[in-house]
């Protein structure tokens, strides 16, 4: 009771605020209908009480309380006295995937997007959860978990301080086989700040380097004048974002950043964040949320084996692990020992069709060929193939492209005497690819993970340095339909394959002027022009754009006589190359 009367006194009514994450309960009960007009009572008084807030905080970490001084002890001691509730409304969509948490024994349901991805289960965890006993919580099924490396303190005075028991949560945590992000509760009011916090974490996980496998977080959220970030801008809380992510970026890590509905609608732009994922706060059943996240953060409330007291529980959403997505498919109705069919490979390709084909299958009916759009997604059925012979498809629903991949497999099956299907075995996946026409190079431009897959879930082979140029070979869609580019990297007379994120690469493509044409500083005809390149003029396409009118225009980089330029001519007198 010590620590609570302290608080009063020192931050006034920061408690008689919103619900941590902005939203009040759905059900009628007067308590909670009192909670939700408090909400809405906060926001209306957010301006006139940030005024104080500079007056209301303690102004140097020795001011308070060790505990006192951590952000999340205001979200915790918030919690406690208001029991988390779910959205004040709910929203009606299409069937959507539903899983049950084994932390909180509720059913949730995921956005109808994420309906092709895998659901993973993960906590998060700071000094509050006090010493964990890590292999029990592997045991309990926790896949992964973020851990809070650091923190900026509530005093007005900036002040960053490490978690206490963070080397020991992530040594338990990796020892004990879980994957493991990172995430740092931030309190800037800056970019200054925001970058000296980046740099904090990046000397509290530098030992812990293979270790962080999933992301570093930037965790905002003020959500009361007991934060000293309380009322900034959204302007300027997007640009801490943008300063905390790239200095993460830039030393190879994959930067998140974190926020509830309310906060990712009301304090950050998110039009301005597309590089990054987005780790989502909502403790509901179904989150009203429409933007994009890779995670979700459903419950403060979840119990785990190894963990005394409540702990925050996630989702993270990685893909199906490659399951077929067919209701006929019955598991029960699978012969065993027959198939899989053997031989598949593709056959043939262009830049819109792709063929495959395998061997015939001695006794089977027929087959079934499925297809996935990215690297562990779901397969849908593309063609019930009702003939033993028939061993080849040509799959024309492909996007026109060079170099994309696509993923299939083949079942086969036979048919009983009543004319019901029962299933071989699947085969292996294929991994098929559009036909590339011209040669493309691309450039990373921040040091970035190569993955063994296309997906931040997967694990890093090496860190790409900024500025390196590659050969393209390929590029895939990882679950969440973000791009990645699969290539080559050579570090010191070894050689690496993997994918690399598309957020962190600008492509080059290559051609030749088809007439003698005047290049201009600008995309149209009424800029200026710079000088005239003659026919067959190797150039290199960095760039596109459209006029008013619709004529498109490359921006390129060429040679003349020894001399490099830069310009825009239509892109209709190059022939790429």
């Amino acid at each position: 009771m010590r620590k609570k009367r302290i608080l009063a006194g020192a931050l006034g009514c920061m408690l008689v605020c919103s619900q941590p994450f902005g939203y009040a309960a759905a059900s009628e009960s007067p308590q909670e209908r009192q909670n939700y007009q408090n909400t809405i009572q906060f926001s209306q008084d957010r301006e006139a009480a940030d005024v104080h807030k500079q007056s209301q905080l303690p102004k140097t970490p020795d001011d308070l309380a060790p505990d006192e001084l951590d952000p999340d002890y205001v979200k915790m001691l918030y919690q406690q006295e208001n029991p988390q509730q779910s959205a004040p409304f709910s929203m009606t969509s299409i069937e959507a995937k539903t899983t049950k948490s084994p932390f909180t024994g509720l059913v949730y349901t995921h956005a109808a997007q994420l309906s092709d991805c895998d659901i993973v289960d993960g906590i998060d965890v700071s000094k509050w959860q006090a010493d964990i006993n890590w292999k029990k919580v592997k045991a309990a099924g926790v896949k992964f978990v973020f851990i809070r490396c650091g923190y900026t303190a509530l005093s007005k005075d900036f002040a960053m301080y490490e978690d206490e028991y963070f080397k020991k949560n992530i040594q338990g945590a990796y020892d004990a086989g879980i994957k493991v992000g990172v995430y740092f509760f931030s309190n800037s009011i800056n970019t200054t700040e925001a970058k000296k916090e980046a740099k904090k974490t990046l000397e509290l996980i530098q030992d812990y380097q293979q270790m962080i496998t999933l992301p570093v977080v930037y965790d905002f959220e003020a959500f009361s004048n007991a934060y000293r970030a309380y009322g900034l801008s959204k302007q300027q809380v997007t640009k801490n974002v943008i300063a905390y992510s790239q200095l993460i970026q830039q030393a190879g890590f994959t930067p998140m950043y974190y926020g509830s509905p309310s906060f990712l609608n009301s304090s950050f732009d998110v039009s301005q964040l597309t590089d990054y994922d987005c780790w989502l706060a909502n403790y509901t059943t179904k989150t009203s949320y429409t933007g994009d996240y890779l995670y979700w953060q459903y419950s403060s409330t979840g119990t785990v084996d190894g963990i005394t007291g409540n702990v925050d529980c996630n989702f993270l959403y990685s893909g199906s692990a490659g399951e077929i997505v067919d209701p006929d498919l019955d598991p029960d109705d699978i012969e065993e020992g027959f198939g899989p069919v053997d031989g598949l490979m593709m056959a043939d390709h262009d830049t819109t069709e792709i063929t495959i084909q395998w061997d015939p299958l001695e006794g089977a009916d027929g087959y079934k060929v499925y297809r996935s759009k990215s690297y562990g997604g779901a397969y849908k059925q593309l063609k019930t193939i009702n003939w033993n012979e028939v061993t080849s498809y040509t799959d024309a629903t492909v996007m026109e492209s060079e170099g994309r991949q696509y993923y299939y497999k083949v079942v086969p099956f036979l048919l009983d005497e009543d004319g019901n299907m029962k299933y071989g075995m699947e085969s292996d996946v294929l991994t098929a690819y559009t036909k590339r026409l011209h040669s493309f190079r691309l450039k990373t431009t921040a040091n970035v993970h190569l993955r063994e897959q296309a997906g931040t879930e997967y694990p890093s082979v090496v860190v790409v340095p900024s500025g390196t140029g590659l050969p393209f070979y390929k590029f895939t869609l990882s679950t969440l339909d973000k791009k990645w580019y699969k290539v080559t990297y050579s570090k010191n007379g070894k050689s690496y394959t993997g994918y690399l994120s598309g957020s962190y690469i600008t492509i080059y493509t290559y051609g030749k002027a088809t007439k003698n044409v005047n290049v201009r500083s600008g995309a149209g005809l009424d800029y200026k022009i710079q000088r005239t390149i003659p026919k067959g003029t190797k150039v290199t396409i960095v760039g596109s754009s459209k006029t008013v009118a619709g004529t498109k225009w490359s921006n390129i980089k060429y040679a003349l006589n020894g001399k490099n330029y830069s310009g825009y001519i239509p892109t209709k007198y190059i022939q790429q190359t």
